[in-house]
């Protein structure tokens, strides 16, 4: 048994509320050799179709007040669990967890979603910004656009590296109980405030159904993944970088920097942090928004 000892879990992030609005549902999904847990709005048969794919730590609630808002725009949109994560629970070991498995997931998951007819925008968070990168530049006749959402160019800097680095050494023996308490007790010596007891249970629950080699193989991702700025550019499909300017991941001005790059437009949010979809869902839907709409869709 590894012992913890101190708070290695990266930023959580915090879904909005927990109860599914009228007509989001959840749903299982085959993609692949994957079977993942997917939360869904919008009509069928929309012509706008957008897939969200998850942090590190997250899962498809994180998007739970945001897809009732692109539902109403007449947008089908689904948020999914990533393999390892929450409800795409798994067997299997760490090789299955490479950048480029991870991304043939979004690839298989949109064409399992929408077989024919046009293709999804995606929209990555965080890790599933990298995620996502990942399939555009292998698969990009496949996806409308891309957002990267409070996502960077490259594995994480340097501020966020020590809790991935520790996961790295004590995954996969480590108890994840004893971990999220470590982080429980050590966010209450810093003073901060917890959520309410459902949330607080939703988000103990979330983490330890992850797959402990997907949360190692996931670490690693963050902190080796090389900057594809210059691939994701040469396939043309167009991109746009979304964060808070309170983001404390990958600071605004490494994701301006990326932006500018990639010569995309910009959307930033006021106050708010790492999780936009979270903290800001009607900003995050109105920057997606108008966004595709600028593209000729939604």
């Amino acid at each position: 048994m590894v012992r913890v000892t101190g708070s290695i879990v990266p930023v959580v992030s915090v879904p909005p509320f927990l109860t599914l609005p009228r007509g989001v549902k959840v749903l299982a999904v085959d993609a692949g050799d994957a079977r993942l847990a997917t939360m869904q709005a919008g009509p069928a048969d929309a012509q706008a179709r957008a897939l969200m794919v998850t942090g590190f730590t997250g899962s498809k609630e994180d998007f739970i007040a945001t897809l009732p808002l692109l539902a109403q725009a007449g947008v089908n949109s689904v948020a999914y669990d990533q393999l390892g994560q929450y409800q795409s629970v798994t067997t299997a070991g760490e090789s299955r967890f490479t950048l480029a498995a991870l991304a043939d997931d979004v690839i298989a998951l949109a064409r399992a979603l929408w077989p024919t007819g046009p293709r999804p925008h995606v929209v990555g968070h965080s890790l599933g910004g990298l995620v996502s990168r990942g399939a555009v530049i292998a698969a990009p006749g496949e996806f409308a656009s891309l957002t990267l959402l409070a996502s960077g160019p490259s594995a994480v800097p340097d501020h966020q590296r020590p809790p991935l680095e520790l996961l790295l050494q004590i995954l996969p023996g480590a108890d994840l109980a004893a971990v999220w308490q470590a982080k429980r007790d050590l966010d209450a010596a810093k003073g901060i405030a917890e959520p309410p007891a459902p949330m607080l249970e939703f988000l103990r629950q979330r983490w330890l159904a992850s797959s402990p080699y997907a949360l190692r193989a996931k670490a690693g991702i963050l902190l080796t993944e090389a900057d594809r700025v210059a691939e994701l550019a040469a396939t043309q499909v167009p991109v746009t970088v979304l964060f808070g300017d309170d983001d404390d991941v990958w600071w605004p001005h490494l994701q301006r920097d990326m932006a500018t790059r990639l010569d995309a437009p910009v959307a930033t949010m006021p106050g708010v942090g790492h999780s936009p979809a979270s903290e800001a869902p009607e900003f995050t839907a109105r920057a997606l928004l108008d966004f595709w709409r600028a593209q000729g869709a939604a």
